[in-house]
């Protein structure tokens, strides 16, 4: 009885992980292990051994899982599936090159994960098969244990040995030549193997071609004719039968096709529920809008006209009602600004980083002139992006260092860049309160919050629009810190 395939989930996000689990399990499938960094797919898969690995694109620590996948290329023959709720054209990109066995945008159906496992198993097997024929037609070929063929180049006359007499459908002991052989070819290709076969015998050059050979005594198959000059007027050369390796790689194709033309058929589906999930909450804001005003309005109105009508416990709460109008009001208008982010249009081009942190920093010292504040931007920091998104981003990441460390005798802030392997690393670093980074995982998500709203005010939606500015622009962000010593932010740009 065979043993149920071995498949490592890389997910970072607990509650998905675990469901993906249990429906891999349903499936049939075994999953010793989940993976929630890169650096740890990479030491499970060394002690696992799975058959498959299913990967989040976006997952926990400096590697994101199509790095991920192209470092298992080089160390592992293990098959990649990608897993992801987002599907920009720079991160589809990137993922192609990697050239994975399947790639599922979330959410998907257990029919979806089933079928793309299947046909990861079944495109994996025609690559092993594929590799296979190629080493035995080479240990076949040094053996000498293909068809000969001798061909004299002033009379077109043909010797086969019997190898290539029973693969090209001739008799055996026949005279042959060179129209002989020609006629063999699939009338599709005819005209070109013609014009190459005649090209060689006039210049003298090495004739290598595949071809499928189609004849009344043998079924089609593909063969394999390599033939060089020799002395004299001869040209020798070796026939071999590639019909498995052709009728493989037709078949891998096939499967390539059918992948790509399913991950284009949900990337479009994604999008428009993206478009249409936008336009609906946009819509909802919006609307929100006006009532949150009037209700603010008329609580305003309430304490300055009647002030003396109402006792303190009334005034005590109609001034909550106010604020927490005033509070729903800031977090619609955050709503409000994060749908318009995906509705812009990417204008790219070098934007002066340091330029619109500088100016960003001088409007929020300005505001609190009594602070005692030292902000470092190091200078001539560029990256191609849009400029109002990226403006948008340091805007959120500035504000968001100069509120956590307010209560520090001097604020320091620095904004900067390293260079790792290549890649153009930004950072916006604090000396505020910080955060454990036990609960890093949350920084991100939509009013999450690490601190209590009486300790720092805030929409908590903010990191979230980083996040989304980053991975638009094919990026990545992530955050290390220490309760008391300050946070640092970074992330790249990559488009």
């Amino acid at each position: 009885m065979n043993s149920p395939s071995r498949i490592l989930v890389v997910e970072d996000e607990s509650i998905v992980a675990f469901n993906l689990q249990q429906r891999l399990a349903q499936l049939g499938y075994d999953v010793p292990a989940i993976a929630v960094s890169g650096e740890e797919c990479m030491e499970m898969v060394s002690q696992t051994l799975p058959d498959l690995v299913l990967m989040d694109i976006h997952i926990q620590g400096d590697m994101d899982g199509i790095e991920v996948a192209s470092r298992l290329r080089e160390t592992h023959s293990t098959p990649v599936i990608y897993l992801t709720a987002y599907s920009e054209d720079s991160t589809l990109e990137r993922a192609r090159q990697t050239r994975p066995y399947g790639y599922l945008l979330k959410p998907f159906s257990e029919r979806e994960l089933h079928a793309t496992i299947q046909m990861a198993f079944e495109r994996y097997k025609l690559e092993v098969e594929l590799v296979d024929n190629r080493q035995l037609l080479q240990q076949a070929l040094d053996a000498a244990s293909m068809g000969v063929l001798e061909m004299n180049t002033a009379t077109s006359a043909i010797t086969a040995s019997p190898r290539t007499a029973d693969l090209l459908g001739w008799s055996p002991n026949q005279p042959h030549c060179r129209d002989d052989l020609l006629s063999c070819v699939d009338a599709e290709e005819r005209a070109e193997v013609t014009a190459r076969l005649d090209e060689s015998l006039a210049k003298l050059k090495r004739f290598s071609e595949e071809f499928r050979v189609l004849s009344e005594d043998v079924p089609p198959r593909w063969i394999k004719l390599d033939a060089g000059h020799a002395s004299g007027r001869r040209m020798t050369g070796v026939v071999q039968d590639i019909s498995a390796r052709k009728n493989s790689e037709l078949r891998l194709k096939l499967l390539n096709d059918s992948l790509e033309s399913l991950v284009a058929e949900r990337t479009i589906e994604l999008k428009q529920c993206l478009k249409e999930l936008e336009a609906f909450s946009y819509s909802v804001a919006h609307d929100l809008r006006s009532p949150v005003r009037v209700i603010v309005g008329f609580g305003q109105e309430l304490i300055r006209e009647h002030a003396s009508e109402l006792g303190a416990d009334s005034i005590d709460l109609v001034n909550r009602i106010v604020t927490a109008g005033q509070r729903m009001g800031a977090l619609i208008d955050a709503l409000l600004h994060m749908s318009r982010l995906n509705q812009l249009p990417m204008q790219l081009r070098v934007v002066n980083v340091s330029e619109i942190a500088s100016e960003i920093a001088a409007q929020l010292m300005e505001a609190a002139p009594e602070r005692v504040a030292q902000v470092r931007i190091a200078p001539n920091l560029e990256a191609m992006a849009d400029p109002t998104l990226v403006r948008s981003l340091l805007d959120n990441l500035l504000r968001n260092a100069w509120k956590f460390s307010a209560r520090k005798e001097i604020t320091h802030i620095d904004v900067g860049s390293k260079t790792l392997n290549g890649e153009t690393i930004f950072f916006v670093r604090d000396n505020g309160c910080g955060f454990d980074m036990a609960s890093a995982d949350r920084l991100f998500g939509p009013f999450q919050r690490l601190h209590r709203e009486d300790e720092y005010a805030g929409t908590g939606i903010g990191l979230t629009i980083v996040q989304r500015i980053v991975m638009r622009h094919g990026g990545r962000v992530w955050a290390f810190s220490e309760p008391g010593l300050g946070a640092a932010f970074h992330f790249t740009l990559s488009t």
